[in-house]
This record gives structure tokens, C-alpha cells and sequence, in this order.
């Protein structure tokens, strides 16, 4: 592997890393309960265990069903994941669907009995309902679906480890496509890119970079969307709230393999050189270039898009504003300056 250019990546490390992020988002907008991709993910799991499917199949099979109210064709192609014949699908829709209906997390010791009595009656392979009724015997089982740690280890303790080497463009392909699960990116990127081009950062400090700047407003998807719409004015407590989207965000990166430096780029946005921002009030000394830089890029996008508190502002307006941020010792003002000559 050339670490100049390329990164080890495990897909199941970075959705079961990311999972609380965007658990929050089906309990939301789709009005699943708590831990349903997780508890998808175990029993299918659990199934193929069963069904004898290849290592690998198992691995695309727990990346499947961690993401399965994501997926299409061009994400798992994008993920690397193998959907030969419908054979993921297939299994995951089904325990998706009682999943759904019965939520094995909450279910009742009686509605578990009256579940796997009727569970003949769906019309689907009776391999498929053989497995699923011998693998719901045990009371372990039950428990566990209530048990996120115990998922957890099961998953982690039965698949082989298929981390694979990817280019970093690649790479911000995947974290650009969780990213945008928020809101496009595109125009913050395009304008982190000319930043990298400007300072002449190398190829691995480009790409790193702007993986970072890809996912820096993923934790988002964590609060409710009433809040981060509000035309009114944010009380105390609301914006305490939406303030803790970073903490989630650097929570969730931090356990990714390799993102060490990624998680504190796509963390230290609303920090302050004075060292009022959030969410950790960090000094100015702790601030390196990038993560000044990201700040200042991240505030011009936002100023520059549509909100439903605010209309955009034009690109003098916004200049004048972080001009203002940076008089009050917020922002780096020779960065700003700089900033200014390579985004014209």
C-alpha cells in the first residue's frame, strides 16, 4: 500500500462507527425504533451463519443490512458489495419486514411465540423460515436484540476482516455520498479543493482533507430537523441541541480505522482562535491551519446558501460578515484575506 495515496477502509468499521448517526435519522424519518439496521444486521447474520454463506458474502451481508434503508444499485457498487441473484436482498427485506412489524427489541415473551408460530405462513423460501424459527429458540436471542453491545460482538466475532486498500479519491467518494445524506457538499468541496491547490498541500493532506470537509455536517443527521429549520429565533436549550452535532460527529469518526486526523478536521469547525467556540473552547495554539481553514470555508458556504430563517447572502455580504467574525478575534483574519484570492 502507498500511504501517499491510499487508505486501508473497512466498510462495516465505518457503518457500525457511524450507525448512532444515522439510527437517528430512520427513528426520525422513517419511524423505525432504536437499533433496527443493528438488529437487521444480527439477525441476518445469525441466518447466514445458517445458510453456510461464504465470508465474504457475510461481510457485504452485514454492510447490506447496516445501510439497507440506504442502499441501491450504485451505492453497493460504490461499497463494494456483492448482491449476486437478489441473495442479500432477499434475506434482509424479509427480516426487515418483521422487524419492523414486531420491533425485537420491545417484543413481549408472548408475542415472540405467536411470531415464530405464524412465521410459516409467509410466503418465502422455507429454508429461509426453518432457519429463522431454529435460530429464535433460544432465549439468548431475544436478549441480545436488546443489547447493542452484545450485536455488536456477535457481528465483529464472526466476520473475517475484509478491509481493502482504496485510492483516496475513492475513498471521498464514500464519505462524499454519507455527507450528502445531509445536505450536497459540492460547492464547500469544490471550494476546499481550491484551498489545497493554493497552499499547495501534498496529495494525502489534499485528499484527507477534503474527506473530512465531506463529512462535516454528517453528524447533523443526528438532530431533529424542526430545529435545524427553525425560522424563529433558537432558544438557550434548542441551540445547545444543535451545538452537539459535532460532539456526535467526532464520537463517530474517531472509531473509524485511520481517521484520526479526519475526525478533528471535520470537528473543530465552530471552534474560535479566541477560544470561545464549541464544542470544545479550544485556544488558538490548538488550532492548526487546517482546522482554521475549514472553519472559515464551512461559514462562507453556509452564508452563501438559502436557509429557511434566512435568505442567502451574496458574496460581498458574506465576506463582510466573517470580516466582522475576524475583527472580534473569531476567525484568522490572514487566512480570511487568503481566502479571498483563491476563491476569486
Amino acid at each position: 500500500m502507498n500511504k501517499k495515496k491510499e487508505m486501508n477502509f473497512n466498510i462495516n468499521n465505518f457503518l457500525l462507527a457511524t450507525k448512532d448517526i444515522l439510527d437517528a435519522r430512520e427513528i426520525r424519518e422513517k419511524n423505525l425504533t432504536k437499533n433496527h439496521s443493528l438488529r437487521v444486521a444480527f439477525i441476518s447474520l445469525q441466518m447466514a451463519n445458517k445458510l453456510d454463506y461464504e465470508p465474504k458474502e457475510m461481510f457485504d451481508l452485514c454492510a447490506y443490512s447496516l445501510f439497507h434503508n440506504y442502499i441501491d444499485n450504485e451505492k453497493m457498487e460504490l461499497l463494494n458489495i456483492n448482491n449476486e441473484k437478489n441473495k442479500l436482498s432477499k434475506l434482509v427485506t424479509f427480516v426487515h419486514q418483521l422487524e419492523e412489524k414486531y420491533d425485537f427489541g420491545n417484543i413481549s415473551i408472548i408475542d415472540r411465540s405467536k411470531l415464530v408460530n405464524s412465521i410459516q405462513e409467509v410466503n418465502i423460501d422455507k429454508n429461509i423460515i426453518n432457519v429463522f424459527t431454529e435460530i429464535t429458540q433460544p432465549l439468548s436471542f431475544w436478549l441480545d436484540c436488546q443489547n447493542a453491545d452484545a450485536m455488536i460482538q456477535f457481528i465483529y466475532k464472526n466476520l473475517y476482516d475484509f478491509t481493502v486498500v482504496l485510492p483516496f479519491p475513492n475513498l471521498l467518494k464514500i464519505t462524499s455520498m454519507f455527507g450528502n445524506l445531509y445536505e450536497n457538499t459540492e460547492v464547500f468541496l469544490n471550494n476546499c479543493k481550491k484551498a489545497c491547490e493554493y497552499f499547495q498541500f501534498e496529495y494525502k493532506d489534499t485528499y484527507t482533507f477534503l474527506i473530512a470537509a465531506s463529512m462535516i455536517d454528517f453528524g447533523k443527521l443526528a438532530i431533529e430537523k424542526e430545529l435545524l429549520t427553525k425560522k424563529e429565533k433558537l432558544t438557550f436549550t434548542e441551540f445547545e441541541i444543535i451545538k452537539s452535532n459535532i460532539y456526535y460527529n467526532k464520537n463517530a469518526l474517531s472509531s473509524v480505522y485511520g481517521f484520526d486526523d479526519i475526525s478533528k478536521w471535520a470537528s473543530r469547525h465552530q471552534e474560535t482562535i479566541d477560544g470561545t467556540g464549541y464544542p470544545s473552547k479550544l485556544l488558538a495554539k490548538e488550532l492548526s491551519l487546517k482546522d482554521r481553514l475549514i472553519s472559515i470555508l464551512h461559514k462562507y458556504s453556509i452564508l452563501l446558501q438559502n436557509r429557511t430563517y434566512r435568505d442567502q447572502y451574496s458574496d460581498k455580504e458574506a465576506i463582510m460578515i466573517l470580516e466582522k467574525e475576524a475583527q472580534a478575534n473569531k476567525l484568522d483574519m490572514v487566512l480570511l484575506e487568503e481566502m479571498k484570492l483563491f476563491l476569486n
